[in-house]
Order: C-alpha cells, then structure tokens, then sequence
C-alpha cells in the first residue's frame, strides 16, 4: 500500500482520541483540489486519510502510528451503534473516529475505482490491527449514516457496501447501510451532469469536462444535494 504523507493538514487538534470507529466520504473534488482544501487553514476542515483512483492513500492527519490526533471530517454527528446485543447511542464523531475521503466527484453518480476498494480495504485492515474496537463490522459508517439528518449522502449510492463487509468482516454478517440520496434525485444529478456534457469512461476511470466546466462544478453538486436532502 503506498502511503504518501508529505502533504499535512493543519486542521486538526492535537488531542488524541479513542478510534471506535472510520467514516466514509466522497470528496467531491479532485485530488488536487482536495488537498488544496484540507491544507488551508482557514477552511477548518480536513479527513486523516484521502485514497485516490489510483490506489495511493495519503495521511494528512496522523493515525497509522496507533495514535489518532482529531480531525474535522464528521461535524454534528450521531448514531446508533450494534455492540453485540447492545445498542449505543455515540455523538461527535470528530471524538471518536478516523475519516477517510475517497476522491470521487459525487459517489451518488459515479463508482469508485477498483484500485480505491483494494486500498481501503488493505487500509482497513491495518486500522483494526491498530484500534481493537474497530474490527466489529458496525464500526465502519458513512458520513450519512451519522450526519444525514443533516443532508450528508457520502460515500453515496455507488459505493459497494456488501464487498466491503464480504472482504473485511467475512462471517460476521452486514450491517443497514442505506443510501440517504433517492434513486430519483440521483438519476436528475446524472441527467445534469449529462446536459452540460461531462462524460465518464468507466474502463480508462476518466471523467472529461467540457471546455470551461472545471470540477468545482460537482462541489455545487452536492452542495445543492445536501441541501435538496436537509429540505425533506
């Protein structure tokens, strides 16, 4: 797994927190832009690890050497957690938890890249070798499932909740993880995409931009489906 750590983000306390859980994101963004916007401070935001279509993973926030400092990926967050046969209502997941981003421009429209589920799950696996509370399948979460009341929808319809569970929790059987965004509103983001003429080569995994239309555009994106969903 290649680990790229050059790069740091500066928004984060350094506080190191007990790791129960890892939640998912889409970035909405290119790699590029991604770390443009978590290495400025003035954005106060930022995730301990980016994986990129091609595999690489980078650690902008430290967690790999067994000590997680905290990071502000999750904001006002909660959820209830299977523990066994008990379940446990936790808050704040910026306490409590590892945020990983997947660069994927909207997770509700596009799939992610088979170098990027081979990562994340080597990635996973070293975390629960880390944190012994993560190797219970309902600590692997995404950001919908503890901040969708607030219109958070990553990692989105696309990603492949079963083989992650299939491949890291093998017998332990699968957590509910709902898709927040509704099919219809997905296929009217697609059709939007489509209109503007953004096309997708699912076998070279590149997305091309009109000239002039630049990936900004699906931040928009999902800002506006964040805020579609945070109306219902």
């Amino acid at each position: 797994m290649n680990i790229i750590s050059r790069y740091r983000s500066p928004n984060f306390s350094n506080l190191l927190i007990p790791v129960e859980f890892v939640v998912l994101h889409f970035t909405a963004a290119s790699l590029e832009r991604t770390l443009k916007i978590f290495m400025d401070p003035s954005t106060e935001v930022s995730a301990h690890l980016v994986i990129d279509r091609d595999g690489s993973v980078y650690e902008l926030v430290d967690c790999l050497n067994g000590e997680a400092k905290r990071g502000w990926h999750a904001g006002r967050s909660h959820y209830e957690s299977l523990r066994g046969a008990e379940r446990i209502r936790c808050e704040g997941f910026n306490d409590r938890s590892i945020g990983i981003e997947l660069v994927n421009l909207n997770g509700n429209i596009y799939p992610y890249s088979e170098r990027q589920y081979a990562a994340l799950f080597r990635l996973i696996e070293t975390l629960k070798r880390l944190y012994p509370s993560l190797n219970a399948p309902d600590s692997i979460v995404g950001h919908e499932q503890v901040a969708g009341f607030r219109g958070k929808s990553d990692p989105g319809r696309c990603f492949e909740w079963s083989r992650l569970f299939a491949v890291c929790y093998p017998e332990q059987g699968m957590p509910t993880r709902e898709a927040i965004c509704p099919e219809l509103m997905a296929q009217r983001m697609r059709a939007l995409v489509d209109g503007v003429g953004i096309s997708y080569d699912s076998i070279n995994d590149v997305v091309t931009f009109p000239q002039g239309l630049g990936a900004e555009f699906f931040s928009l994106l999902s800002s506006f489906s964040e805020a579609a969903l945070s109306r219902e």
